[in-house]
């Protein structure tokens, strides 16, 4: 009979030639599986290792507001535009500050009035007072002859009763008009100092409003929010904004790292399309919560040490740009340096 299947001998068993793989996937997956791990670390450990800060590029902001109810009326400016210490920025109208002039002007005059009466009752008073001064005076003699009489008998005490009256009534109206004139002149120096300060008020106020004219405080440059004709404006709220001084970043520094950070490290900044170095010029002793733009989704929302960063005069950042703050200048520097370098022999070329 022939077999169904041709089975092999146990003796006989040819032997198997295993597949040699290639290693390049094992290599490939070693390297995935490194880098990984980096990422990670990276993740957990690189702010222990690495100066990774983000920063806002600013400058000195100069806030308008007023103190009063305000609409504008005309606006001179523009988002960005340069401006003058002095320029006129905007004009304002403003009911309020409009009647609290009328106001006081009115007050001022009822001032003037009133001291006006006081100096004519005082003028009154100091004509009025010699006159008073001479009568007392000959009732006072008056009266000593009628004294000398009376003591001889040769005036009658109707007569006698009579004088004496006249010199109360004389020396009454010369106590009178001496009180007057010191009281009187007390008042018009009351008066006299409350239309200075009437006056001054006023000035103040003028000054203030200055005809709903607002000037810039300094040179600069104009803010991105720029008001239109015919807003109101509640006091205190601001209405643009003017920026001087020489930009700088203020970075939100690290909670927690390994490496000394101190006044006067060099520092690379970067937005993502240009970078320049700068120098830690101030590390201040307040805390602040991060922008929202600078918050991240996976983790909670935390207070970063402040410090200001002196950019390099070749700095070409726009105003409130998001910055990236690293360390090791030279070596950004020198490949900054190199890629220049090649970039000029390659023109020469």
């Amino acid at each position: 009979m022939r077999p169904l299947k041709n089975r092999q001998r146990p003796d006989n068993i040819p032997n198997e030639q295993r597949v040699i793989r290639s290693k390049t996937g094992r290599t490939i997956y070693i390297v995935l599986l490194c880098l990984f791990g980096l990422v990670v670390a990276n993740y957990l450990f690189g702010d222990y290792v690495f100066l990774r800060a983000d920063g806002l590029v600013l400058r000195d902001q100069h806030v308008i507001a007023t103190p009063y109810v305000a609409r504008v009326e005309a606006v001179d400016v523009r988002e960005g535009q340069d401006v003058d210490a002095g320029s006129v920025l905007i004009n304002l109208q403003s009911t309020e500050i409009l009647e609290r002039l009328a106001d006081l002007s009115t007050k001022r005059a009822e001032l003037v009035a009133k001291a006006t009466d006081f100096k004519v009752r005082s003028e009154n008073v100091a004509q009025l007072l010699p006159l008073a001064e001479r009568r007392a005076d000959e009732a006072v003699n008056t009266i000593k002859q009628f004294d000398d009489l009376a003591a001889a008998k040769l005036v009658t005490s109707a007569r006698y009763q009579e004088a004496l009256k006249v010199s109360y009534e004389a020396n009454r109206d010369r106590v009178s008009l001496r009180t007057q004139r010191q009281v009187l002149q007390e008042e018009l120096d009351s008066l006299d100092e409350a239309l200075e300060d009437a006056a001054d008020a006023i000035s103040k106020v003028e000054a203030l409003y200055d005809n709903g004219t607002v000037r810039s405080p300094v040179n600069g440059s104009i803010g991105a929010t720029v008001p239109s004709v015919g807003n109101v404006y509640r006091p205190g709220e601001p209405i643009l904004s003017v920026y001087s001084g020489k930009p700088y970043v203020l970075a939100y520094l690290p909670r927690r790292y390994l490496f000394p950070i101190s006044v006067g490290m060099e520092v690379r900044v970067s937005d993502g399309r240009g970078a320049t170095f700068g120098t830690i010029t101030e590390i201040l002793p307040v805390t602040d919560t991060l922008p929202r733009e600078f918050q991240n989704t996976f983790k909670p929302s935390d207070r970063s040490q402040l410090a200001k960063i002196s950019l390099s005069s070749d700095s070409s950042f726009p105003l409130n740009q998001k910055v990236g703050v690293s360390r090791f200048p030279k070596i950004g520097g020198a490949r900054e340096h190199l890629r220049d370098l090649f970039g000029a022999e390659q023109v020469q070329d």
